[in-house]
């Protein structure tokens, strides 16, 4: 099995940490890989956060140079901004790429972000300074009663009156955006060659008790059958308090190509613990849901695999027969092992077979022993498997490739400096080399 180095040191990238793979193929048979460029450290937010794209046209032989497609600011890891954690999601119908991910302002990360959506219902950013809040519109403050004032606010977050600056309100400066966790979105309508500016999703699916928001990560799907066929669904996860902390999964999904977006129920309000209904309110560690992903079964049924905290070390699983509105039939995986870590899934479409391949660190201890497993039958039982790397293995995103391959972007290990790709048939994953 050969692993080429995708995003890491000396591939002429920005940074020299990457984290957080995402991977799609578009019907033109474009593979678009995406990931956290990483700058001061190779740790989680706070810190510097970029989101890099490159493209490959021959099922992942070759690639394209890096492009930069989300920039955040600073120039030390406590006082820069982050767009952490991808997901891809590709429309056939449209030929749009989604890219979704979170974003946070200097010192924010999922530990210590606060319940606030951060936004007033049309989606402007609240701007503090000091206790006084101002309404961010069209690069001017504003105050809360709709005076404008002599504020104004630069793409990079810089606040000036004119006459003085007051520093980034993304960076620390005198004017501050929510100490919060933001859902972000932009798109790319041309195989991921040029995206849109990002826009905010809070104002449409974040509630106000949550504090951390933030999606999969991996790559989402769109609905190919049944009453929701070309419905958008990407995972995401979200927190109710910073301490104890509590996550909690769910998936947000649109029915007009991303215009709008729906939050759906998190099976942490449906599943029962102790013979009880749970509550996302409620929960402790144990129950915690976070990373998740997605497939669609042939008859249109959803079923989700989530990371978990419960001490059982395997993967949860529920169902969804309303477009991921709401889950029923939770239960843990004991056949998917799992060390508290991201996996990821894809269902093959259009073959002669319901295959769904698997992918995951299936270690119980340690995020070690990645392994791909194949279903015939939608993902409900997995026959066959295969270790694709022995030692260390992370986070992970696959795609099929226009060869009829699997690609498979992966963490190799734990210094969160490289991203690796491999390929492999569904016959490999049988024992067939």
């Amino acid at each position: 099995m050969e692993f080429k180095t995708i995003f890491g040191p000396g591939t002429g990238g920005p940074s020299d940490y990457y984290r957080i793979p995402s991977m799609i193929t578009t019907k033109s048979g474009v593979v678009v890989a995406c990931a956290d460029a990483r700058f001061y450290t190779g740790a989680d937010n706070p810190n510097r956060i970029d989101k890099v794209v490159r493209r490959s046209h021959d099922s992942g032989e070759t690639w394209e140079d890096y492009m930069t497609v989300v920039e955040e600011f600073g120039t030390e890891k406590m006082l820069s901004s982050a767009a952490i954690d991808p997901i891809l999601t590709y429309n056939e119908e449209t030929n749009r790429i989604f890219m979704h991910y979170c974003h946070t302002p200097a010192g924010v990360g999922i530990l210590n972000c606060n319940s606030t959506v951060g936004e007033d219902a049309e989606g402007n950013k609240i701007i503090s300074k000091g206790i006084k809040k101002y309404i961010l519109k069209n690069g001017k403050l504003y105050t809360k009663g709709g005076k404008e004032t002599e504020y104004t606010v630069a793409e990079n977050g810089e606040v000036s009156d004119g006459k003085n600056t007051y520093g980034s309100i993304f960076t620390g400066g005198k004017f501050t955006e929510a100490h919060t966790a933001t859902l972000m979105m932009c798109y790319s309508d041309d195989d991921g060659l040029t995206w849109s500016k990002p826009v905010s999703l809070n104002s449409q699916v974040k509630k106000k008790f949550m504090s951390f928001i933030g999606p999969g990560p991996g790559a989402g799907i769109t609905v190919k059958h049944g009453k929701y066929k070309g419905r958008i669904i990407v995972p995401i996860y979200y927190g109710v308090r910073k301490l104890p902390l509590g996550l909690s999964c769910c998936v947000i999904y649109s029915d007009d190509n991303g215009a709008s977006w729906t939050l759906g129920e998190t099976p942490n309000n449906t599943r029962k613990i102790y013979g009880f209904k749970a509550n996302h309110h409620l929960i402790i560690e144990h129950n915690m849901l976070t990373e998740s992903q997605v497939i669609e079964q042939s008859d249109g049924t959803l079923k989700y695999f989530m990371r978990n905290h419960d001490p059982k070390r395997c993967v949860a699983t529920a169902y969804s027969k309303n477009g991921g509105a709401s889950w029923e039939n939770f239960s843990h995986d004991e056949n998917l092992p799992q060390p508290i870590c991201q996996s990821s899934v894809i269902k093959i479409e259009n073959a002669d077979k319901p295959y769904v391949v698997f992918l995951n660190a299936a270690n119980k201890k340690e995020r070690k022993c990645g392994t791909v497993r194949l279903s015939e039958d939608d993902g409900e039982t997995f026959p066959y498997s295969r270790v694709l790397k022995e030692d260390f293995f992370v986070y992970s995103s696959m795609a099929l490739l226009p060869d009829g391959n699997i690609g498979a972007l992966f963490e190799p290990d734990l210094e969160c400096r490289n991203i690796l790709f491999a390929k492999f048939s569904l016959d490999w994953i049988k024992g067939n080399d």
